[in-house]
C-alpha cells in the first residue's frame, strides 16, 4: 500500500483549502443578490430570537448581580432557590423601569417639550428684531429680514403648520393603507412576545442550554478547537458584561448629576436635560456632547444666557465624572485604546446607525483581545523555534 508523506498530506490540504475558497469566492460574485436576499430573509426570520437572546443576556446580567449581593449578604452558597428568586427579580427591575419611564419620564418630558413649543414663537419673534437692529452695518442683510412679515401671529401659524406636518405627514401617502398598518402592528407585537418569551425561557433554562451547548461542541469540534471555542465565547461574555453594566452605571450617574445640578442652579428644563444627556451617553465619545448641545439650545430658547451657563456646568459635570467617576465605575471594561473606539464608531454608525455605534465597541474588544493573544502566541513561537535554532 503506497504511504503519502506528511508534507505531501499538508500540500493536498492546502490545494484544497484554496480551491474551495476559489469556488466560494466565485459563487458568492455570481450569486450576491440571490446570497443577500437568503442572508436577509433568515435573518428576518431569526431576528426575534436574536433580540430575545440579548434580553435574556442583559436579564441574566442583572440576576447574577443579585445572586452575588444575596450570597454576599446572607454569606451563603447559591441555589436553586437564590437562582430561581434572583430571575425573577430581574424581570422585576426590567418591568419597574418600564413603569418609572412610561409613567414619570414620558410625561415629564410630554410637559416640557409642550412648554418649548409655548415659547418658541416669542423666543424666534425676540431674536428676529435683534438680528434686525444687529444687522443695520450689512445692507443687504437687514434689507432681507426688512422683507420677512415676522410678527407673533405668522410665526406661530407657521409653528403649527410644521407640527402638523410632521405628526400627520400625509398619513396616507408616507403609512400606506390600513391593513398594511395594521400587518406591521401585529408582525411588530408578535416578534416582540416572541422576543419576551424566549428571553425568559432562556433565562430560566440557562444550565440546560449551557449543557446542551458543550455537548455540541464537544461532539462536532476536535479538543483544540473546543477549549478555543470556549475562551472566545467566555470572553464575548466577560466584554459584554462589563460593557453593559459599566455603560448603564455612568449614564445613570451623569443623568442624575445634570438633573440635580440643574435643578440647584434652577435652570429651565433640568429634568429633560438630564434624560437626554443620560441617553446621550450610551453613545461613546460625543453622544453626551451632542445631547448636552441640544438640551442647551432648548433652555435657549427660554433664556440664552441660561443655556450658555448649562454648557459651562455640563463641561464642569463631565470633567469630574470622567476623571473620578468613570474610571472608577467603568475602568477598563472593554479594553479598547481610544484610537480603536473612534474607528468601531465610525463603523458601527455607518453600518447599523445608533445601535451600531453602541454595539460595535464591545465586538471590536473582543476582535482586539483575540488578534492581541494570537500575536502574543506567534511571537512566543517565534522566539522559541529561533532560540532552538540558535542552540542547534
Amino acid at each position: 500500500m503506497l504511504k503519502i508523506s506528511k508534507p505531501m498530506k499538508e500540500k493536498e490540504n492546502l490545494y484544497r483549502r484554496i480551491i474551495l475558497f476559489g469556488v466560494a469566492i466565485a459563487m458568492l460574485a455570481l450569486y450576491f443578490e440571490k446570497i443577500l436576499w437568503i442572508f436577509g430573509l433568515v435573518l428576518n426570520i431569526c431576528m426575534p430570537f436574536l433580540i430575545g437572546g440579548g434580553m435574556g443576556f442583559v436579564l441574566n446580567t442583572i440576576a447574577n448581580n443579585l445572586v452575588r449581593m444575596v450570597c454576599f449578604a446572607g454569606k451563603r452558597k447559591e441555589n436553586k432557590a437564590i437562582r430561581f428568586f434572583a430571575n425573577v427579580g430581574a424581570i422585576f427591575v426590567i418591568v419597574a423601569l418600564l413603569l418609572v419611564f412610561a409613567l414619570i419620564v414620558v410625561p415629564r418630558v410630554a410637559s416640557s417639550m409642550q412648554t418649548i413649543i409655548a415659547v418658541m414663537p416669542k423666543t424666534i419673534y425676540n431674536l428676529y428684531h435683534w438680528a434686525y437692529y444687529a444687522s443695520k452695518p450689512v445692507p443687504l442683510v437687514h434689507s432681507w429680514l426688512r422683507t420677512l412679515n415676522a410678527d407673533l401671529g405668522n410665526i406661530s401659524s407657521m409653528i403649527d403648520s410644521v407640527l402638523q406636518w410632521v405628526v400627520s405627514g400625509n398619513v396616507s401617502e408616507i403609512v400606506g393603507s390600513v391593513y398594511s398598518v395594521v400587518s406591521n402592528t401585529f408582525s411588530i407585537l408578535f416578534s416582540s412576545l416572541i422576543a419576551i418569551m424566549f428571553s425568559i425561557i432562556v433565562l430560566f433554562h440557562k444550565k440546560t442550554v449551557v449543557k446542551e451547548g458543550h455537548v455540541l461542541m464537544k461532539a462536532y469540534l476536535s479538543g483544540a478547537h473546543y477549549k478555543k471555542t470556549i475562551h472566545v465565547l467566555q470572553l464575548v461574555r466577560n466584554t459584554f458584561t462589563n460593557y453593559i453594566s459599566g455603560t448603564c452605571t455612568e449614564c445613570l450617574i451623569l443623568g442624575t448629576l445634570v438633573i440635580a445640578f440643574s435643578s440647584l442652579f434652577r435652570m429651565p428644563f433640568a429634568f429633560l436635560s438630564g434624560i437626554l444627556v443620560g441617553i446621550g451617553a450610551l453613545i461613546p465619545m460625543f453622544g453626551a456632547l451632542c445631547a448636552a448641545i441640544i438640551s442647551a439650545l432648548f433652555i435657549a430658547i427660554e433664556s440664552p444666557m441660561q443655556g450658555v451657563y448649562f454648557m459651562i456646568l455640563f463641561v464642569c459635570i463631565q470633567q469630574v465624572e470622567g476623571n473620578f467617576i468613570y474610571p472608577n465605575v467603568v475602568g477598563k471594561s472593554v479594553g479598547l485604546p481610544p484610537i480603536y473606539v473612534m474607528v468601531a464608531v465610525t463603523l458601527g454608525a455607518n453600518l447599523a446607525g445608533v445601535i451600531g455605534m453602541v454595539l460595535f465597541i464591545p465586538v471590536f474588544s473582543c476582535l482586539y483581545q483575540l488578534i492581541k493573544e494570537d500575536a502574543k502566541g506567534r511571537l512566543e513561537r517565534r522566539e522559541y523555534l529561533e532560540s532552538e535554532y540558535e542552540n542547534e
